[in-house]
């Protein structure tokens, strides 16, 4: 190779390092940005019911109730940017054990029990009776299922359906709305941090769900089914028995 066919490959390579810089700092300078606009909505709401309780112009009880709401509202974005900070940093260790991937489906379900039933929303569960064994993080992989669940449950109409199947080597999670599905724009994007879509926020819960299914050599995709919404969930299988 001659020196300038080297000199010229070398040039080549810094440019597509300062493509990809360029391309992380758009990405970090929108991040930051969406995240200011989700901080301002409920920091402006909390603000103006307290002047109102400040100056009497408000119904106090009702003033109190949105401010808790906004409060709560705020500590969960709070946590949820703590926890996919740490979960893109090598300092959140992960606690692998082998497990049951049944049952951790099945303590999915019943804690989103209480949701369902105040949004007159029913959760079904086509599993296999056999142990399906997975080596996971039990807390973080719930955590990935219970955002994904919830989501469905956001936008379901009656009912939400996770079926559990097992293909090669490999276990599939398939959770599924009966909603009118995703905007096609917002197919590519919904996985991006507060990617706002035409129907609404899809906020952090997805990808903190698609970082963790990741970490556990897994894969997640979303689509539209002839229902609605469909996630589908591939994670690598120790055995089933």
């Amino acid at each position: 190779m001659s020196v300038d066919d080297e000199l010229r490959e070398f040039v080549n390579n810094i440019n597509i390092m300062s493509e990809k810089l360029e391309i992380y700092d758009k990405a970090q300078k929108t991040f930051f940005q969406n995240a200011s606009h989700e901080f301002r909505t409920p920091l402006m709401s909390i603000q103006s019911y307290a002047e109102g309780i400040k100056y009497d112009v408000i119904d106090t009880d009702e003033a109190a109730d949105i401010i808790i709401d906004e409060t709560k509202r705020l500590t969960r974005l709070v946590e949820d940017l703590l926890y996919l900070s740490r979960l893109n940093t090598i300092d959140d260790n992960y606690h692998y054990n082998n497990l049951d991937f049944n049952d951790l489906i099945k303590s999915c379900v019943r804690r989103m029990n209480t949701i369902t039933v105040n949004n007159n929303i029913k959760i079904i569960l086509n599993n296999i009776d056999k142990k399906i064994e997975i080596n996971a993080d039990e807390e973080k992989l719930s955590r990935a299922i219970t955002n994904i669940i919830s989501n469905c449950i956001r936008y379901a109409s009656s009912a939400v359906i996770l079926t559990v199947k097992v293909i090669d080597s490999k276990i599939l999670l398939t959770i599924s709305d009966d909603g009118v599905g995703f905007q096609k724009n917002d197919l590519p994007n919904i996985f991006e941090r507060f990617y706002k879509g035409k129907k609404g926020n899809f906020g952090l819960g997805l990808p903190i769900s698609k970082n963790i299914i990741e970490k556990h050599n897994g894969k997640i995709i979303a689509k539209n089914s002839d229902s609605g919404a469909l996630f589908i969930i591939e994670l690598p299988l120790i055995k089933i028995t």
